[in-house]
């Protein structure tokens, strides 16, 4: 996950990339003594939806949007972070974190997603791998049957020669 900060409007946006399917943590860093209350909201088109919220130990799911329940959690030890668990494209967007505090505060997290690369189909791989081995073996073939067939003429045409060499030399005898 790789977090960018950029200044825009005075107030730092913090970008966060993650990939399709994986979880992603948007960081909002809030006062340890905090949060009696905290709502996570994602900018829609000028709407604010709710994606989380905490507010005196009570956090109930019908107050979210429906498309995070069951996929979001606070980690309200330490920081006020929220986990998008199995991103999806549509989580892209700008989302901001609002905890209690004199005044209350925010922070603004730019959530990027990019999809997963597709990997080459393991059926291919094994097709290939079948091809050079028929390949491989059908050359082989070939050249063991061309070295038989060199060998054969080559003995041939030794044995006409020698026979050769025998008659003519019985036939210079016989003269």
């Amino acid at each position: 996950m790789l977090l960018l900060t950029c200044l825009c409007n005075d107030h730092p946006v913090v970008k966060v990339n993650a990939m399709v399917g994986e979880a992603a943590a948007l960081p909002c860093m809030c006062p340890p003594d905090s949060p009696p209350y905290l709502v996570w909201q994602k900018t829609i088109a000028d709407q604010a939806l709710v994606v989380n919220y905490y507010k005196d130990d009570d956090q109930e799911e019908n107050q979210m949007a429906l498309e995070y329940r069951n996929r979001t959690e606070l980690r309200l030890t330490g920081n006020c972070s929220l986990v998008i668990h199995s991103v999806c494209s549509s989580d892209q967007g700008l989302y901001t974190c609002y905890y209690k505090s004199k005044p209350l505060r925010h922070e603004t997290i730019y959530l990027e997603v990019t999809a997963k690369q597709v990997q080459e189909k393991e059926s291919d791989e094994p097709q290939s791998v079948w091809s050079t081995i028929v390949m491989s073996s059908v050359c082989g073939f070939l050249v063991i049957l061309i070295t038989i067939a060199a060998a054969y003429v080559i003995i041939t045409c030794r044995n006409r020669h020698q026979i050769r060499r025998t008659s003519i030399a019985t036939s210079m005898r016989s003269i």
